[in-house]
């Protein structure tokens, strides 16, 4: 039976989602273990750029090889999009807890709807309101109805936090754009590795990892590889296959997978509250299949719109 190329997006971010749930209280655990944000960010980004690099040279060097005139775009997505948005996600939870990092993140969509209305000239519509509202509520109320945890704000971590929303939004429709003309596998190779060589300004890894435990480092591979490596790999290919609006909302499947995991494996009681979530979080996503027959934001083919982009940065970082 040959899967449709929506369904097949769906269920590569659906994965991610999986895959991210169960992965942010690892890192939780290692804040709690009195990790630095800065080291534990670096590290992630760092080993994912190693081997993933190792990986490809071994079973497909090609997918190593980017034109020259597409390096500037690799860097922007990799530093503004790609390793930001880890970053900030990470900065979120060290300030506040899991849940509210993960809802603050999940805010994505409505950054997505706000683009479109603003720079695509997309006419705002009620289903556009129903499905990205539906979504942001269902977070919502898991995070409220969590046990033990609910909402956690710090004024730093909002900000962190709608950072980390706003660099998911600039990911999913600038990472749309290279999708056209790149792997996922190389937009992720070369992404992490622009982060690595930024993050390098501001410490060596060699530093960071030289006084870790062997115990520290299965948690770090666990990072780089199931956290970092697969998910968003996964999510660059289901980005392939859908819209960024619609990746967006699907992504927020990830509370949801990880309260029913709690919930069937943890034995967590769930709440009242955090049932009526998931079941708003679910209807905004199949609401989105009967939405996806128009598209979102008219995108143009290709990814040729960054040197729009490009020409926006330069102004402001160059600027006198």
């Amino acid at each position: 039976m040959k899967i449709n190329s929506e369904l097949k997006g769906f269920l590569y971010i659906m994965l991610a989602d999986l895959l991210w749930g169960l992965s942010a209280t690892v890192a939780k655990y290692l804040f709690n273990k009195n990790f630095s944000v800065f080291d534990l960010f670096q590290i992630r980004v760092t080993l994912s750029f190693v081997i993933l690099v190792i990986y490809l040279m071994a079973t497909k060097p090609a997918l190593l090889k980017v034109e020259k005139k597409d390096i500037p775009y690799i860097i922007i997505l990799g530093i503004f999009g790609l390793t930001a948005v880890q970053f900030f996600y990470y900065y979120t939870i060290s300030e506040t807890n899991v849940a509210t990092a993960v809802f603050l993140e999940y805010l994505a969509p409505t950054f997505i709807l706000v683009y479109g209305l603003f720079f695509q000239k997309e006419q705002l519509s009620a289903m556009k309101l129903i499905t990205v509202a539906g979504a942001a509520l269902g977070g919502l109320m898991i995070v409220k109805g969590t046990t033990g945890s609910g909402i956690s704000i710090t004024v730093t971590g909002l900000i962190t936090g709608l950072c980390s929303a706003i660099t998911f939004a600039f990911y999913s429709i600038y990472g749309k754009y290279g999708l056209s003309k790149y792997s996922p596998w190389t937009l992720l190779v070369w992404g992490m590795g622009s982060g690595t060589v930024f993050w390098l300004i501001i410490k060596y890894p060699w530093v960071t990892l030289s006084s870790r435990s062997t115990s520290d480092w299965l948690f770090f591979i666990y990072i780089a590889v199931f956290a970092t490596i697969i998910p968003y790999g996964f999510y660059l290919i289901g980005l392939k296959y859908l819209h960024p609006l619609s990746a967006g909302i699907v992504s927020n499947m990830e509370p949801v997978i990880a309260s029913i995991i709690s919930y069937m494996i943890l034995g967590e009681k769930l709440t009242s509250l955090q049932s009526v979530g998931c079941a708003l979080i679910i209807s905004s996503i199949i609401f989105l299949q009967y939405v996806t027959r128009r598209s979102y934001l008219q995108l143009t083919p290709g990814y040729k719109k960054y040197n729009i982009c490009l020409q926006i940065l330069k102004r402001i970082t160059f600027r006198r």
